[in-house]
């Protein structure tokens, strides 16, 4: 049992789940949107919300919302005139799209006078996303697109993307765990939600990565 418990306070109460999830999120910081060179479209992952009948607009934002402001900032800069929307349906199949609702939010505070919004459909997961982008990249003679998602998620998105042919810029929002460090989270005597999280979020990125290398997904 005391081992048990060193194990866990040592992974969950320590900074070590925050330190491995900052080494996913490290080698996409430091990117100023100011200087990102134009695209044919900003191209957002889904995954920021959740439905919720009691709050503003129908939904609950998650950890992840970074995105969105990631994306909308891009538009905002004239980094290029589309914005393409991912997701799935968190709701179920007769509710509304993630990305229908994250459109309905950006529409009724104006940002559809920047950009056509674009949506992918519902998605099983980013090779979803990934194809339908790509189905979009042909139609419309794409030659370039920038890519938005989780700092800890990039490295799969962009593998995806590669994959299927796709000349990307990576431009990361969430840094959760990096956020986390330059507060000085460190090590208590107690497993905390913060460790926890991020520890689940290295290990499902690491996975997911094998799975998706395993059947040819990523570069």
């Amino acid at each position: 049992m005391a081992a048990l418990f060193a194990g866990l306070l040592s992974l969950a109460g320590g900074s070590l789940g925050v330190r491995l999830q900052a080494s996913l999120e490290r080698p996409y910081a430091g990117v100023n949107p100011a200087q990102v060179p134009p695209a044919d479209a900003v191209v957002m992952l889904g995954g920021v919300l959740r439905p919720s009948r009691n709050d503003v607009f129908g939904f609950d934002l998650e950890d992840s919302a970074n995105r969105v402001t990631t994306a909308a900032e891009l538009i905002r800069l004239g980094k290029a005139p589309v914005l393409v929307l991912g997701g799935g349906a968190p709701g179920g199949a007769a509710a509304p799209s993630e990305g229908e609702l994250v459109e309905r939010w950006l529409g009724a505070w104006g940002f559809t006078n920047h950009a056509t919004i674009l949506r992918l459909g519902v998605c099983k997961n980013t090779r979803d996303e990934g194809e339908h982008t790509a189905a979009l990249f042909k139609e419309r003679g794409w030659k370039r697109v920038i890519l938005v998602t989780s700092a800890a998620h990039m490295r799969r998105g962009e593998g995806v993307f590669r994959k299927l042919g796709m000349p990307v810029t990576c431009v990361a929002g969430d840094f959760r765990a990096l956020a986390n460090l330059e507060m000085g989270g460190g090590f208590q005597f107690y497993p905390s939600t913060a460790g926890m999280d991020a520890l689940a979020n290295y290990v499902h990125e690491q996975i997911g990565w094998w799975v998706y290398r395993v059947r040819g997904w990523v570069q």
